[in-house]
Parts: C-alpha cells; structure tokens; sequence
C-alpha cells in the first residue's frame, strides 16, 4: 500500500509539472493564434475638419493684408468677410460631413478669396471700366450649387449616343452666334462676346463646358465606340472648334481645347499604334501650321504695305499677323513697345516692382488689370510671395484632380474623365495665361481662374469646382465601404 501510494503520489506530481510547463510547440503555436485573434485595431483620427478653420484663419488676415495695401479695399473686403466666412463654413462642414476632399476645398477657397481681394483693391488703385460685385460673385456660386444638385440628371444625359453630336451642334451654333453678332468690347478684334441688354457674355467660355460634355458623351460609361470611330468623331468637334477660333480670331481659347484633346485621347483610350501616329500627327501638323503662318507673314507683308491684298490674302492675312506677334512678342516685347508689346512691356515693369510686400512707388499703368493682367496685379500689389501662393495653390487643385480622376477611373471611365478635364482645363488656362502675362510663352488674353474678373467665365469656374468636390465627396465614401469589407474578408 505504501508503495502504491508513493507512485500515485508521483504521478500526481508529475501532472502538476505537465500543468506548470506545458509543451513548448503547442504554447508558442496557441499564443501565435490568440495574438492574431485579439490584434487590437487601429483606429484612424480624421483631422480634415481643421482645413475648415485654417480656411477661416487666412480669409481673417488676409482681410487685415487688403486693408494695409488699400483702405477702401480694406474696408470693402470686412463688409463682405461676413458673407465669406459663412459661406465657408457651410460649404466646408457640408463636404466635411459626406468625406471630400478637404485640401482640393482648401486651395478653391484660398484662391477665391484672394481673387476677391485682388478685385478690391484693383478697384482702388487702377483705372477700370466697371468694379466689382460681389452679388454677382454668389449668384455664380448659386448656380454652381444648382448646376451640381441637377448634376446626376446631367450624367445620365451623357449616356445618349445623341448627345456627342448634340455638343457638337452646341460649339456650331456658339460660333454662329458670335460671328454674327460678337465683338470685342476691349478693342484687340476678338469676336468673343455679346451683349445682351447691357450685360457682356463671353460665349468663347462655353465651348469648354460644350468640350468637356463631348469628350465625357464619347466616352460614356454605357457603351463603347471602337478607336476609329473615337478618332475621327474627336477630329471632326477638333476641326469645328478651330475653324470657329478662326473665323471669330480667338485662337487662346482654342490653345485650351488642342491640350485637352491631346490629353484625353492619350489618356482614356487604349494603347495602339493607331492612337500615337494620330496624336503625333495633329501635334506635328499644329506646329507646321505655326511655322506657315510666319512664312505666311512675310510673304504678305510688302502687299499689306502696299495696300495690294486680294480678297483671299486680305482674308488670311490678320490670322497670320496676329499669330506672327504673339510669338514675336515673347521673343522681343521691345520691338514694339508703344503699339503691341505696350502690355506686356508695362506688365514686366509692375512684376519687378511688387517686391515682397508689394508695390511701393504705385505703378499702376497695366492695361486690361481686371481680366488678363490679373497675376501681374497681383504680384505687383501683394508680392511675390502671395503670386507663388495662388501658382501653388491652382498646382494642388490639378494635382488633386489628377488623383480623383485616377481613382474613379477604377469603376466609370466617364466620371473620371469629367473630373480630369474640369481639373485640366483649370489649370492649363491659368497657367497658359500666368505664363504668357510673364512673357514666357506667347500671351493669349485670357482671363485667369479665380483672379480675373467676369461673370461668365467665374460662374464656369465655379461648377467646374463643384463637381471636382462632388466627386470626391462620392468617391471617398465608397472607398470606406470597400475598406471596411476588404478589412471584415481578412479578419474572418
């Protein structure tokens, strides 16, 4: 008996050392699944509603910097902060609330609202021919929100075959209208606007929506043309546009539509050897046709002089004289400093001036300062550093266009293009202009987003905004969803 007892005794001891110190393999293998199970997860913080405040925060001092370069302006920009700032504070809490993209808001309002300053004071210091208004600066923000509220009914418009030959018919009938009855109330012979009872539209502005609508129809979601078709489809609407910049001589408008056509057939349609000999091709007979122009030039200029042009050459000839000095120009402004080069000549002056802080000898003898000249007043009223900011700040809206149109190319082609294409023709044009009021490429007249005056073009601008942060607004809620589920698959 004592002996069974002292084994039972043993083994019970050796039960108890098994419990004390288990098996090593089953111990690290059921730690390894208890650690997998029980990950605690990490919870992301959104901080994007501090964008909100920073928005508020610049319009705040920046109202004190207006009132320091300008009084009046000053004065006239805190009686319009109030609006401003609850305006931003709606906007932002409403694309807050439905997940947008808070940085691409953030640089629209901070170039709003530098381009309502820069109204201001340009009010003040330069001599224009009308001022500005700021009721109609929100009823353009008024029909941007309508514009994107009626959106969705938009798109599913875009989804009819018909309507790629509706916009092309659209663009036909802009031209029509403006040879008829344009003008140009600046005197540089650009038929590029109307009057109707008293108020000017310029119409050249709605060949880009009327582009960016036949680009996002070509490329509908619903159906699917085959490259031949996309390709001559997309030359006749090239063709038709650059017939109509001619007749009406606009051709800075045109710039914008040549780029966007590039970009979005190099873009959004597949790869082939057909696609790159096209778009060579158009870019190689753009620049030959540059080049004839200033062939043209020279052989018609001794029968201009001599007052001897027939009906065809006297036709051609202010096309080719005016692209001749648009590109001579940038080359030299000083070859005509009194006559052609005069605004570019008194724009490089009024840039040097600016300074950091500002103009401090106050130049303002700058043609046309509320529309093409916008940057050099600028520059030249608030300094370098506030011209670097609104160059940034447009760069950020393209690259943060770019990203969206990249992201939605994942699910609807034609969303994505419409994002692309209202991102790309933002900044191409400022750009394009900031440039050529610099005298680095060749000068096109046309106004800046943001920064320039005029109702039409504002109002565009504005929905072209729109629908950029309705987009994101969209586009970042489904990809939480997609998140969550792609999360929810792995944990189970």
């Amino acid at each position: 008996m004592a002996l069974f007892r002292r084994k039972q005794e043993d083994t019970q001891e050796n039960t108890c050392d098994d419990d004390l110190y288990p098996d090593p393999d089953e111990f690290f293998e059921n730690t390894e699944e208890e650690t997998f199970v029980k990950e605690p997860e990490l919870l992301e913080i959104d901080h994007s509603d501090r964008y909100i405040g920073l928005c508020m925060v610049f319009e705040i001092a920046f109202a004190l910097f207006v009132y320091y370069r300008s009084a009046t302006a000053g004065r006239n920009y805190l009686i319009a902060l109030a609006p401003i700032l609850i305006l931003t504070g709606i906007i932002g809490n409403r694309a807050y609330q439905h997940s947008a993209d808070m940085k691409l808001l953030t640089s629209i309002i901070i170039l709003a609202d530098i381009g309502i300053g820069l109204q201001l004071v340009i009010d003040q210091v330069y001599a224009v021919s009308s001022t500005f208004n700021l009721l109609k600066y929100i009823i353009g923000l008024a029909v941007a929100i309508i514009f994107i509220v009626f959106y969705e009914l938009f798109r599913k418009i875009l989804n009819y075959r018909a309507t790629v030959y509706i916009m092309m018919a659209a663009a036909a009938v802009i031209y029509g209208v403006l040879l008829c009855y344009g003008y140009d109330p600046n005197g540089y012979g650009t038929n590029a606007w109307i009057s109707v009872h008293g108020f000017t539209i310029e119409l050249t502005d709605f060949t880009k929506v009327t582009a960016l609508l036949f680009y996002a129809a070509l490329f509908s979601s619903s159906y699917r043309y085959d490259e031949k078709k996309i390709l001559i489809t997309a030359t006749l609407f090239f063709f038709l546009n650059l017939i109509g910049a001619v007749l009406i001589h606009e051709l800075g408008s045109f710039f914008i539509l040549f780029f966007l056509h590039l970009s979005i057939l190099f873009i959004y349609m597949d790869h082939s050897h057909q696609k790159r000999v096209y778009l060579l091709t158009v870019f190689f007979l753009c620049f030959l046709a540059v080049v004839l122009a200033f062939g043209l030039y020279k052989l018609l200029l001794p029968s201009y002089e001599a007052g001897t042009l027939n009906a065809v050459t006297g036709f051609i000839w202010p096309f080719v004289r005016k692209i001749y000095e648009r590109f001579s120009l940038t080359a030299n402004i000083n070859n005509d400093p009194y006559g052609a080069g005069y605004q570019l000549l008194q724009g490089k002056k009024a840039m040097w001036m600016g300074g950091l802080s500002g103009n401090t000898v106050h130049f303002n003898a700058i043609p046309v300062v509320e529309s093409d000249m916008a940057f050099i007043a600028l520059v030249n009223e608030f300094g370098w550093p506030m011209g670097f900011l609104a160059v940034i700040e447009l760069t950020r809206i393209a690259m943060h266009g770019g990203r969206l149109a990249r992201k939605l190319l994942k699910k609807d082609r034609q969303d994505s293009l419409v994002a692309f294409g209202a991102a790309a023709m933002l900044y191409l044009q400022g750009m394009i202009v900031i440039l050529g009021s610099c005298n680095i490429i060749p000068f096109t007249g046309l106004p800046i987003p943001f920064l320039s005056r005029g109702f039409t073009y504002q109002t565009i601008v504005l929905c072209f905004c729109g629908i950029l942060i309705h987009m994101s607004e969209e586009r970042k809620e489904e990809s939480d969803v997609q998140e969550e589920e792609e999360h929810s698959q792995r944990g189970s």
